[in-house]
């Protein structure tokens, strides 16, 4: 007699498809399965509870491939979580979590898990914040020695992970191993192997987060506020909710470090940290009023750039005692954008309306969402206008500033525009500049302060960080400015100069107090205003063809949800009612619905 088995593809959909076999099939397993003409590879799951009639439609399954899961209780079980809160097929959660060779008929050796129902430790969370790297450092090694089981360290930067693992004794990394980084090939040997040997505890970043480890007992999750914790790519989520599940089905410790803590850290955390207050350094934090301060003209640009008296001093000063200056703007390129005078038009991406750059060496614009390169027009698109100027000065513009005013010591400024380059290597900087330099670029640059004992760091636009339309706003500049008074060598000796238009106010004014007086005003605010942690928010974006039944069935069943004003397709939910929105979800991902599209969903939780 044949089995009714449920296959999840790694695919938009959220369909299980249902295939025969001569017998039962344990969930986890991968299988190889016809669809349409072709094969693919697919992950037994739980079936449903519906009943199924017409056997004459199904075809078998073409092969298993495996004898049993290849991955841990633990992992399974976080896979299956995250689909049902980021509204994702199994299959689809499983190609995020796992190698991409997973998905292949490649046999696997029959891995060592322990019996999941026999632990020795349970699920608990502890909080570790502390400002200075190489003290949080140590009390993270303190944690390793002392644990029982396997240990998961993770860092959001690979570099972060490296120069972790390199502080370790040689007798202490002999029980362990660094996650390699971006060989996939080399990623998958090591992902094959440690299901077998069962490492002490492993080192990395994001893609460490999901090794499946034998047996985890804790799981140290370092900078959890972080941004770098952030996916690039859809479904966009941060790695610490998930990492936190994972824990609680491995029944192990959780601890949460950095320097700052996120908002549901901070609630969790506040009494234990009453008292945590960084004493105000007036030496260290230095805020310059741009009201009083000067502003230099850019060719064709219609903003002026800042660049205070005060700014430059410290500069010279820093440069002519052989020390290391940082120059941070988050605004590549010559300039933001080019404009009409006459119409006022902006000039668009003709790919995807994103905003074009402009560039000004290769006097090209680049799309700042899909990538895309074009010629600046000689007329406005929109009107034909002749006349065009770009708007708030980038990079580019700033340096030739910058050169300017160093006009002695013009080899010393240096430009960083991560546009698809690497940050630079500190070795390199070092002896191409033994006489230290001023470094001009976006906020990657901040990393350079893990090898270079950098002497000061100049925010050009302070207020810029904070003017972009998202929620957390506020979070990310406090975040990134607190980072740059205390990440890295010899924070306690560097000067972090602040450009702003209101020095010392509103989150300002918390920097030289720690984030114990930011978040005391924020979570006010953020819980007068219903917004994350206190409440979830979900943006969909849904294809035309059912816009108006979707809207209709968030109607019926009473969620909280707007449209926006400039796209009738995208529409804000804001709920905790998780389950009952994944099943009004479902109809919308059937396979069926291939070729008319699929919503667009990005959650966000804090």
């Amino acid at each position: 007699m044949s089995e009714l088995i449920s296959v999840s593809l790694p695919g938009p959909w959220w369909t299980k498809l249902t295939y025969l076999h001569t017998e039962t099939l344990a969930i986890g397993v991968r299988v190889s399965v016809p669809l349409g003409k072709s094969k693919r590879i697919g992950i037994v799951v739980e079936k449903d509870d519906d009943t199924f009639s017409n056997f004459s439609q199904l075809k078998f399954i073409e092969k298993v491939i495996d004898e049993k899961p290849q991955i841990p209780d633990d992992l399974l079980k976080t896979i299956d979580w995250f689909r049902k809160i980021w509204f994702v097929s199994f299959g689809m959660a499983a190609k995020i979590f796992l190698p991409t060779k997973f998905f292949s008929d490649e046999p696997l050796s029959t891995p060592i898990f322990p019996n999941k129902d026999i632990v020795s430790h349970k699920f608990n969370v502890e909080y570790l914040y502390e400002v200075n790297d190489s003290k949080r450092m140590e009390l993270y090694k303190n944690l390793l020695e002392t644990s029982s089981g396997s240990v998961l360290i993770l860092f959001p930067e690979a570099s972060k992970a490296k120069e972790f693992w390199n502080s370790l004794d040689e007798a202490c990394k002999s029980r362990g191993l660094l996650w390699p980084t971006t060989q996939s090939e080399k990623q998958w040997k090591v992902w094959k192997e440690i299901r077998v040997s069962s490492p002490k505890f492993i080192v990395g970043s994001q893609t460490a987060s999901f090794a499946p480890l034998n047996d985890i007992s804790l799981i140290i999750l370092d900078e959890e506020c972080s941004r770098a914790w952030y996916t690039l790519k859809k479904p966009v989520f941060h790695f610490r909710p998930i990492i936190s599940m994972r824990a609680k089905f491995a029944s192990a410790k959780l601890v949460l470090g950095g320097r700052i803590p996120s908002s549901k850290a901070f609630i969790h955390c506040r009494e234990q940290y009453k008292n945590s207050t960084i004493k105000k350094d007036n030496s260290k934090l230095v805020f310059v009023d741009l009201h009083n301060s000067s502003f230099f003209d850019v060719d064709a640009v219609k903003n002026c750039i800042p660049i205070s008296k005060p700014l430059i001093n410290r500069t010279k000063d820093t440069i002519a005692l052989g020390k290391w200056a940082l120059w941070i703007l988050d605004r590549k390129g010559y300039a933001g954008e080019i404009y009409c005078e006459d119409c006022g038009s902006a000039i668009k991406c003709p790919c995807c309306g994103g905003t074009m750059r402009w560039k000004s060496k290769k006097n090209l614009l680049s799309c700042i969402v899909c990538g895309k390169t074009q010629p600046i027009p000689s007329s406005c698109p929109s009107c034909g206008g002749p006349f065009l100027e770009g708007v708030r000065p980038g990079l580019e513009a700033l340096a030739m500033e910058a050169k300017k005013r160093f006009v002695n010591i013009t080899k010393s400024v240096i430009l960083f525009e991560n546009d698809g380059e690497k940050v630079p290597s500190p070795d390199i900087l070092i002896k191409e500049n033994p006489n230290g330099a001023l470094l001009i670029g976006t906020r990657k640059l901040l990393a350079l302060t893990d090898k270079l004992d950098v002497d000061l760091i100049g925010w050009v636009d302070a207020d810029g960080e904070a003017r972009i339309a998202e929620y957390d706003a506020k979070l990310r500049a406090f975040c990134l400015i607190f980072e740059s008074l205390w990440r890295g060598l010899s924070p306690e000796s560097r000067t972090v100069l602040i450009q702003s238009r209101a020095p010392s106010k509103n989150w300002q004014a918390s920097l030289g107090l720690g984030w114990n007086s930011f978040w005391k005003h924020e979570i006010e605010e953020r819980e007068k205003w219903e917004l994350p942690p206190f409440f979830p928010m979900i943006k969909v974006t849904i294809p035309k063809y059912c816009v108006n039944k979707f809207v209709e069935d968030l109607d019926k069943q009473f969620f909280d949800f707007w449209q926006s004003e400039e796209n009738d397709c995208e529409l804000w939910i804001r709920t905790k009612k998780f389950e009952k929105l994944y099943s009004l979800f479902s109809s919308y991902f059937e396979i069926k619905n291939v070729k008319r599209g699929f919503p667009d969903i990005t959650l966000f939780l804090d």
